[in-house]
């Protein structure tokens, strides 16, 4: 390496240094639904980062990896990689940090609001069809001579590329940092009894599990997980790792998580970074259960989008369960979730009316949403199983 390059890679990595310094420790809010009074649920605020997202402390991670591991340097001529849109947004802003042109590989149905978010950190889009995104990803930056990040690939490298000691610049693990504000606000419980997370690439709540079972904690990890999406299966029975989900992925999903909408099977780091050792248990939920919760946090004042929903609502049907089982007399039930990004980055889906209807028009659409929120309103309030009732009474077949 010549002394320039050495100079540029020390500039760059101050850079994003000085970045996680001002990114902080993102802020923890709790919910204890009345409902469930021996139960706490605390959200993990990452909306408030500078990109608004979860993806921003991982697009940083992602980024630190590849310019420490040389694989990005002042002669690479772009960052291309695939995307859902909150990473392209978080990837398109570091790479501005460090003056390297970022592209973004999208489908061509994205929400008008992700591509206007990714543009306005300077990244450009590329829109494809969804099942060809990493494929062009991968092909543009071999052609251009750019880099391909691979954020379902590279995400396990570039979590676990940062320790977790006292170092001035804390380490990007979000449970680290969970576990440091619990003991700093002197809460009586200080190690959650569950992290609930759902996936897109795998690589937060993988970390996670990592980082839990490096340190022998007694949480546990909960993969949410989207109705037709193979994570499931591939966590619980090691399903889906020769064959893809053509024929199953039903659209529209839940955005940014999940996994079935491409040709290639669930490759562990390929095609994911989805560490199914270290996930204890995994719990799907109906699509339109999601939406209905979306919509309750909306009105309860929580700016959050569907995937955090989902967290949501599964760690919702964890306290009834756990409820029903029968928590020891002093014990709090303690789970520990993150909001992911906001709901006005779905005002013209998730949130819009007309959009729902036609969406999921086969689970009743508006009607089937207003079910499902009646239940999960229900049960928030008395503690009832909105689950088993909304697969009997909701409009829609759930098998």
């Amino acid at each position: 390496m010549t002394d320039e390059e050495a100079k540029w890679r020390v500039d760059a990595i101050e850079k994003l240094l000085n970045e996680r310094k001002r990114m902080g420790r993102t802020p923890i809010t709790q919910f204890s639904p009345p409902g469930f009074p021996k139960a706490d649920i605390f959200f993990k605020n990452e909306t408030t980062t500078a990109t608004r997202t979860l993806k921003h402390r991982f697009a940083w991670a992602l980024l630190v990896w590849a310019i420490g591991e040389g694989k990005v340097t002042s002669k690479t001529s772009a960052v291309y990689d695939s995307t859902s849109g909150n990473t392209g947004s978080a990837e398109a802003y570091m790479c501005r940090l460090v003056n390297i042109p970022y592209y973004a590989v999208v489908a061509d149905n994205l929400e008008q609001e992700k591509v206007k978010q990714i543009e306005s950190f300077g990244g450009k889009i590329i829109k494809v069809p969804v099942s060809l995104r990493n494929a062009q990803a991968k092909s543009l930056a071999a052609k251009n001579n750019g880099f391909y990040m691979n954020q379902f690939g590279n995400a396990e490298r570039a979590e676990e590329y940062h320790e977790s000691g006292n170092f001035d610049f804390e380490s990007s693990n979000v449970l680290h940092e969970i576990l440091h504000q619990f003991r700093e606000q002197g809460r009586k419980v200080i190690v959650p009894d569950y992290f609930v997370h759902s996936a897109g690439t795998g690589g937060t709540i993988s970390s996670v599990g990592r980082y839990i079972a490096r340190y022998a904690a007694p949480t546990k990890v909960l993969l949410a997980d989207s109705q037709y999406s193979l994570f499931y299966d591939y966590v619980i029975e090691n399903k889906f790792t020769n064959q893809s989900g053509k024929g199953i992925w039903t659209p529209p999903g839940i955005a940014g998580i999940g996994y079935g909408y491409d040709i290639e099977p669930v490759l562990y780091g390929e095609t994911t970074s989805l560490t199914r050792q270290v996930i204890h248990e995994a719990m799907k939920m109906p699509d339109i259960a999601t939406v209905a919760a979306m919509r309750i946090l909306d009105e309860m004042g929580y700016n959050v989008g569907p995937s955090t929903s989902l967290n949501f609502l599964v760690s919702l049907y964890k306290a009834y369960q756990m409820k029903l089982r029968g928590l020891p007399k002093l014990h709090r039930l303690t789970i520990v979730t993150l909001a992911n990004d906001p709901g006005d980055f779905y005002l013209s889906t998730y949130m819009n009316n007309d959009w729902v209807e036609k969406s999921f028009k086969s689970f009743g659409g508006v009607v089937g949403m207003e079910c499902w929120k009646k239940l999960i309103n229900e049960s928030i309030q008395t503690g009832s199983d909105f689950y088993s009732k909304g697969l009997d009474v909701c409009p829609g077949n759930f098998s």
